[in-house]
């Protein structure tokens, strides 16, 4: 399925919320995205963990792994009646290569098939772990195929989220952690929203930009870590449903970049 990596962009469309599938053995770090392709919806899962270190040199080989869902639902995406037995081909797939010191990088879930993708060394048994793995698998029909790819291409260009899809992730974590807290989504409370800067200028140019829009100051910081070192807090009161929140984030984003700037996320205002 090396075709796979020709459907995907840095210019993806935006971000839907990924389907509510679990991750391998709920490990911290994964999250899932969606995004749309000529061939259909794709889903894609990864361990966002591995982020800070990719591409790893002592894993240069990527190995795909593929196989067909057994009854894909009309958009090519497996139904909640496959979840269980594809979270145990999931779960036999790691430990088993996990076991010869692969890295599981993430899976892509596209018109009716499931690809995994593992990193190993030179010279790794996936041959013999594949073997191990292969009761597991509850009769999932699995193709194997090797290739060099010491940049890590493939987790840039087919795993890695796109801008709006990672400020999605990132605004649904902060969603959630606060309903952990017993938060109240739908009531308005005041929200600081942070960016920063490479310049005076630029910070300035933004806040005026978004004064229009209800936003003002709360704190600005002249020691940020370069290039932006000039941060600003953005205070406006919003709800912080999930589509409401993310689009407020994402506008200012957006808003950000065209200053040169970096929009660096938000928390429920503390004072």
């Amino acid at each position: 399925m090396r075709w796979l990596r020709n459907l995907f962009s840095r210019n993806a469309p935006a971000a839907s919320p990924a389907p509510s599938e679990p991750q391998p053995a709920a490990v911290p770090g994964w999250d899932s995205w969606r995004a749309a392709s000529p061939e259909g919806p794709v889903a894609v899962a990864l361990d966002l963990a591995l982020e800070g270190r990719v591409p790893d040199p002592a894993r240069p080989r990527l190995l795909r792994l593929s196989y067909p869902l057994r009854a894909p639902g009309p958009d090519g995406l497996p139904t909640a009646a496959e979840g269980e037995a594809l979270a145990r081909a999931e779960d036999a797939l790691s430990a088993a290569l996990g076991a010869i010191g692969a890295t599981y990088a993430g899976r892509v879930t596209l018109a009716g098939v499931r690809q995994h993708l593992f990193y190993l060394a030179d010279g790794a048994a996936a041959a013999e772990a594949l073997g191990v793995a292969a009761p597991g698998l509850a009769g999932y029909e699995l193709s194997a195929h090797g290739e060099d790819d010491p940049a890590w291409e493939a987790w840039r260009v087919e795993l890695a989220p796109p801008p709006r899809a990672r400020r999605w992730m990132e605004d649904r974590r902060a969603v959630e952690a606060l309903s952990r807290l017993g938060s109240a989504p739908d009531a308005p409370r005041p929200v600081d929203h942070q960016a920063s800067f490479p310049t005076v200028a630029a910070r300035v140019a933004f806040e005026l930009d978004a004064a229009p829009l209800g936003f003002s100051p709360a704190a600005r910081r002249d020691d940020a870590p370069p290039p932006a070192c000039f941060s600003v807090d953005l205070r406006r009161a919003d709800p912080v449903t999930l589509r409401h929140i993310h689009g407020v984030a994402w506008s200012l984003c957006e808003l950000a970049a065209r200053h040169g700037g970096g929009y660096d996320g938000w928390e429920p205002a503390s004072d």
